[in-house]
């Protein structure tokens, strides 16, 4: 399995590539072509084009949730020519906003069903686990086990006809519609994340328990960055033991995630995955050809 990192909030030494609070990874298997997530704007693109990467061939285009630094990039991927099937949860298209007081600021994706339908492209929605190729699945409506990984109260779903943010039309997102990509590899899963909203070790945890398998690898944001440091390491210690050697992490992970793993987590392999940065972690032989069904 091939990652690269096509946008993130950080550059890398890579520096003609731009880079913005957003994510986007480009992934090959054996089996299947993946964008996941698109980033805020057009400069996804740009970066996929001076990377070289074969977009004309990605066979799926994965939209881990509906906020503007995941999914702005997207409807520029289309209108270069990109017609895969877009993957999402279902409520993808809810309106998202972050609220403050009186004060409520639009995260959405700017786009809609609408301009999917008017670029003929398939549209396939995850509600609970979905399968994209031999080796490769989506999932999402993960159980929330653990009660401190809290999502913050300005996360609201809403809707801009409504009078106020505290009217009956307005309710905390809960993220139901965020999914994660499952790739099965040699020693077991890896595990692709956009932004983790719903906890990343409810994420985790429910991909274990789905598969039965481990976890080797996760990449992706783990939305830490406004955790305390006694959250970051319990979230760390947890995830050391369920046996997840690899973690490429980036987007919304935080310095403080970092700084708290080099320095108490040195047996944890780790990299900060920037723009440009990617991950290769071995196959299992005929992976393209496998159909592993879960438990």
């Amino acid at each position: 399995m091939k990652l690269m990192t096509l946008m993130d909030d950080q550059a890398s030494e890579h520096l003609g590539l731009y880079h913005e609070h957003g994510l986007s990874f480009y992934i090959e298997t054996a089996s299947a072509r993946i964008l996941f997530d698109f980033g805020a704007g057009s400069h996804t693109l740009d970066n996929a084009r001076a990377l070289n990467l074969p977009l004309s061939s990605v066979n799926y285009m994965v939209g881990s949730h509906g906020h503007y630094d995941h999914a702005g990039g997207y409807p520029a991927l289309v209108q270069s020519g990109l017609r895969a099937p877009l993957v999402t949860g279902r409520g993808y298209f809810r309106e998202k906003y972050a609220v403050s007081g009186i004060r409520m600021t639009y995260l959405g994706n700017g786009f809609d069903q609408t301009f999917l339908e008017a670029n003929q492209i398939e549209h396939l929605e995850c509600d609970g686990l979905l399968q994209l190729s031999g080796q490769c699945w989506v999932m999402n409506r993960f159980q929330r086990e653990y009660d401190f990984e809290t999502i913050p109260r300005r996360f609201m779903l809403g809707s801009s006809s409504a009078a106020s943010p505290v009217s009956p039309h307005w309710q905390e997102d809960r993220f139901d519609d965020e999914i994660c990509l499952i790739i099965r590899v040699r020693d077991g899963l890896a595990v692709i994340v956009g932004c983790s909203h719903p906890g990343i070790l409810n994420i985790l945890t429910g991909v274990q328990k789905t598969f039965d398998l481990p976890i080797v690898a996760v990449a992706g944001g783990t939305h830490l960055m406004e955790a305390s440091d006694d959250r970051i390491r319990r979230t760390l210690e947890i995830m050391r033991s369920m046996g997840i050697c690899s973690i490429g992490f980036n987007h919304c992970s935080g310095s403080r995630m970092s700084e708290i793993m080099s320095r108490e987590f040195p047996d944890l392999r780790a990299a900060h995955l920037a723009v440009g940065d990617g991950l290769l972690i071995p196959e299992e032989e005929g992976a393209g050809v496998m159909d592993m069904q879960p438990t």
